[in-house]
């Protein structure tokens, strides 16, 4: 069994839900995504349900349906619907930097999710604008913009999108045969995947990508049975003492997630040395909660969160988390999460 100071990380999440350093004030804008990897953090620890008081349970989703940009009168808007990263300047009707008052599909992923975590029915979810946003958000390429008037574009924004429309149930915004065909494109010869053709592989892109064809029910785009055992192989080959994100990089606990959650998708559970991932996330843990990329390095919620969740694959005395959606299997369940072909997820 893995001695895991739940305490001290349950104390951790809570503060950073509430406080984060100075050092973090850079990422102020993508607070959606910081307090969502804190609500998977506890989730994962089986802490979530007992952390919050009723009201502070209620404020948190207040505050994410306050991010939420709904179309105007005329619609003329529709692109941009969806939920912003976070309040960092201020309401809506306040608000006169149009690029922080839009919908971003990362940060509607991670609104989704939180509400669906902290108990929210999504009633207040507009549901028509939010698949509607993604349409336009679909390049022509199959892969996915975050928001309208950017450059940006890569498998982790077809994955939001998926995500997004197997949480609402609802995929009309996806064109599941484009995203897919992109998503084999970025398979490399080693077996890794990439965010764009002929680009590195890389464990953040493989989980992404593997993730995203789970959701639409399209694992075929990973090609043959061969090419499948060798996509299988440059993961495996990711694990030293802990995963690595790339060949020849140092082990990095987030990795844990992004290429364990891929393994498990991919059904190499028994191919990973669980005790190895243990020992090495061990020393990634701070004396005073939280975990760190590396050992010595500073806890934040991305490693913390996902350096956890890495562990729930092998150890019972974890919630089961599904590692498509980044949840409980038991609220996946729930949910009754459908992929676009209608199989249960």
């Amino acid at each position: 069994m893995f001695d895991l100071a739940v305490d001290k990380h349950t104390r951790y999440f809570k503060y950073a839900l509430s406080m984060l350093p100075s050092t973090m004030a850079q990422l102020d804008a993508t607070r959606m995504t910081l307090g969502h990897l804190c609500l998977v953090g506890l989730s994962a620890l089986g802490q979530l349900e007992t952390a919050f008081s009723a009201a502070d349970r209620q404020g948190m989703i207040e505050w994410i349906y306050e991010q939420q940009v709904k179309p105007t009168a005329t619609n003329d808007n529709a692109a941009y619907c969806g939920f912003r990263g976070g309040s960092l300047f201020g309401p809506h009707e306040a608000c006169t930097y149009a690029a922080s008052n839009m919908g971003n599909v990362a940060a509607t992923y991670s609104a989704i999710a939180s509400l669906v975590l902290l108990g929210d029915d999504l009633s207040r979810v507009d549901r028509r604008a939010v698949t509607g946003a993604l349409r336009y958000l679909q390049l022509d390429s199959g892969t996915f913009a975050p928001h309208p008037g950017t450059t940006e574009s890569d498998p982790r924004f077809i994955f939001s999108a998926c995500a997004v429309s197997a949480l609402l149930n609802d995929w009309s915004g996806v064109d599941c045969d484009r995203a897919a065909k992109y998503i084999s494109e970025c398979v490399n010869l080693d077996g890794g995947l990439s965010q764009a053709s002929l680009h590195e592989s890389h464990g953040g892109h493989f989980y992404c990508c593997v993730a995203s064809l789970q959701l639409m029910g399209r694992m075929d785009a990973l090609g043959d049975e061969r090419m499948r055992r060798r996509t299988m192989q440059w993961a495996m080959m990711r694990m030293n003492d802990g995963y690595q994100g790339r060949a020849n990089k140092p082990s990095d606990v987030c990795y844990s997630f992004w290429v364990g959650a891929g393994v498990e998708i991919l059904g190499g559970h028994k191919f990973v040395d669980a005790e190895a991932l243990a020992a090495f996330t061990a020393q990634c843990e701070s004396p005073y909660g939280g975990i760190g990329k590396a050992p010595g390095a500073n806890p934040d919620p991305l490693h913390s969160a996902l350096g956890i969740v890495g562990l729930t694959f092998f150890y019972p005395e974890f919630p089961a988390m599904d590692p498509a959606l980044l949840l409980p299997r038991e609220l996946v369940a729930k949910l009754h999460v459908r992929t676009a072909s209608g199989q249960a997820i």
